[in-house]
């Protein structure tokens, strides 16, 4: 090539990305395992070489529309972006090294269909899930044992069951589907997504743990043990709702990622009023707007996600609270307020 400034150099982006599907990007290039979700494909592998590989259970991009978007580490764009990542080159000269690919073999790619989408019925969701916290008004055995091997004792487990947070379906998938069938029915799972068309059992069956959000509008369903590497570690049903544990004072505040971490922290012996996030980057500034004056703690996970997410709800909630936040501290040795309860305790990590 005459000119080797690669700001000089001539590329039709809008051609590169109607040529090379984002999914062939994931799949040729990073070597990630498709996994057809409703109405997206997930992988386990970020093209941020910052973020990289995960569990193929975290499937933690969603590639949709032609875009992708990595909920651990907030990157996202098209294709040329994802493989221009992956190669630490610029757009210009991934451009020019996907033009330069196989194209007999991109043509005859096809590439993975996701789920349909499910059309969500929140009214029916709602009424599932105030269902099931009427039938399931203790925690089974099963579920008290699994809970405290994490470090949450049997009293704060049945205390969360009479709140209807914490919830305990039979740890026998065709016993739960059974209780299912008899408590909430096929056709109201139907319409509230859970059970899907064709499908002989709920997913949920296979997930007894229940994690009800105040406002009963969103669940997850989780096992009762840990996750392995190929597995989904929760199906999560509804809108973004957060869990919430009512302390000593409604003006000090200590928000958290997750309900297990919200439970963690009851059992840590903290005082404050609790908020639990569905996920760091799951939240909306209405759900602080009553937070005006309040000492707000936040204790997210010690990770690049959890830290990356910190720094973009902090000014959030210092606007909502009028003043400085402050950020809780996790002893060495501790990712989460799970993984200090059990250190705490001297649990198995």
């Amino acid at each position: 090539m005459a000119n080797s400034n690669p700001k000089d150099w001539k590329v039709d982006f809008s051609k590169v990305r109607k040529a090379f599907p984002l999914d062939w990007v994931f799949e040729r290039m990073l070597g990630a395992i498709p996994k057809p979700m409703s109405g997206t494909i997930r992988y386990s592998i970020c093209p941020n070489p910052e973020c990289g590989a995960s569990s193929e259970g975290s499937v933690k991009v969603s590639v949709k529309d032609d875009t992708w978007k990595c909920f651990a580490c907030n990157k996202h764009g098209d294709v040329i972006e994802a493989a221009s990542l992956y190669l630490g080159k610029s757009p210009v000269e991934t451009a020019l090294e996907l033009s330069g690919a196989d194209t007999d073999a991109i043509r005859s790619y096809t590439p993975p269909k996701p789920k349909p989408a499910i059309e969500r019925d929140d009214s029916a969701l709602e009424e599932v899930f105030s269902k099931l916290v009427a039938a399931l008004p203790e925690p089974s055995r099963d579920g008290i044992e699994y809970l405290a091997g994490r470090g949450i004792s049997p009293e704060i487990t049945r205390t969360a069951c009479r709140k209807g947070i914490l919830l305990t379906l039979p740890s026998n998938p065709k016993e739960a589907k059974e209780f299912l069938l008899h408590h909430i029915g096929q056709d109201l799972m139907t319409r509230a997504g859970l059970w899907k068309e064709g499908s002989k059992a709920p997913a949920a069956a296979f997930r007894p743990l229940v994690l009800v959000s105040n406002n009963r509008r969103a669940a997850e369903f989780r096992y009762l043990r840990a996750t392995r590497s190929d597995e989904v570690k929760s199906l999560r049903y509804g809108t973004i709702a957060p869990w919430g544990w009512l302390g000593e004072s409604k003006q000090r505040i200590l928000i958290t990622e997750g309900c297990i971490d919200l439970l963690s922290a009851v059992a840590l012996g903290t005082k404050r009023s609790i908020m639990g996030l569905p996920g760091c980057e799951n939240w909306r500034p209405e759900w602080f707007e009553t937070f005006r004056g309040a000492d707000v703690l936040a204790a997210f996970d010690d990770d690049d996600a959890g830290r990356t997410a910190l720094e973009k709800i902090r000014p959030v909630l210092e606007a909502a609270v009028g003043g400085p936040i402050g950020t809780y501290t996790l002893p060495p040795g501790a990712k989460d307020l799970n993984e200090e309860l059990k250190l705490k305790l001297g649990l198995k990590m």
